[in-house]
């Protein structure tokens, strides 16, 4: 059984995203949260396999919830499931390493498959959230986008280069699937590209095929 723990502050949300769930024979609803100081201590005292989170509930911010679920909860997968599509936030948190990013006007299906998906180890994120992260980040003028990648996001750029799938990634630098997923987001947005094809023509173009 896949374990849910949902972190929403409006019971008619919950009590809907409880029914749809508990519809699919290998989801469970676990616990319910209605604030950030209640998801926290809910995600170590239940051990959730996935935390829904919405963004708009009382108590710590969105941001302060994920780094505390990641530091103290490493195994729980967090999916924003929220009506918030806001830039901002979308590349914040995604940039934080969440497992999902899921619109409430989706349909259910689309979220149980999130769910699925992130406990995988891959990531989901809607078509709007997509459109969002495929757009380039306006750089600082005079200074080279490449300047701004993490060693690790450089060495996924690599050996993205040199041909490797992200699986092989994931292996060669021992680290998931969804991880490196993340990191080839972030590169996108960081170089101003939308695909691996130009991801791998800027460093060809910047640093020659290494």
């Amino acid at each position: 059984m896949i374990r849910i723990l949902l972190a929403d502050d409006h019971p008619l949300i919950r009590t809907g995203l409880r029914t749809t769930l508990e519809q699919e024979e290998d989801l469970v609803v676990i616990g319910e949260a209605t604030n950030g100081t209640d998801t926290h201590r809910l995600c170590q005292e239940l051990s959730p396999d996935i935390l829904l989170l919405d963004l708009g509930m009382p108590g710590p911010s969105p941001a302060t919830t994920v780094r505390f679920i990641m530091d103290h909860c490493p195994q729980v997968k967090i999916i924003m499931l929220t009506a918030y599509d806001d830039e901002v936030y979308v590349r914040n948190l995604v940039g934080l390493g969440v497992a999902g990013y899921v619109l409430k006007d989706e349909a259910p299906e689309t979220l149980v498959r999130a769910i699925r998906v992130a406990l995988d180890g891959d990531t989901w994120f809607s078509r709007r959230v997509i459109a969002i992260l495929a757009k380039p980040v306006a750089e600082p003028s005079g200074v080279e986008s490449g300047d701004y990648l993490t060693d690790r996001e450089s060495e996924v750029l690599h050996l993205m280069a040199k041909g490797y799938a992200n699986g092989q990634i994931a292996e060669s630098l021992v680290i998931a699937v969804g991880t490196v997923k993340n990191h080839v987001v972030n590169i996108y947005q960081k170089l101003g590209v939308h695909s691996r094809a130009e991801a791998v023509a800027w460093i060809w173009q910047h640093e020659g095929n290494q």
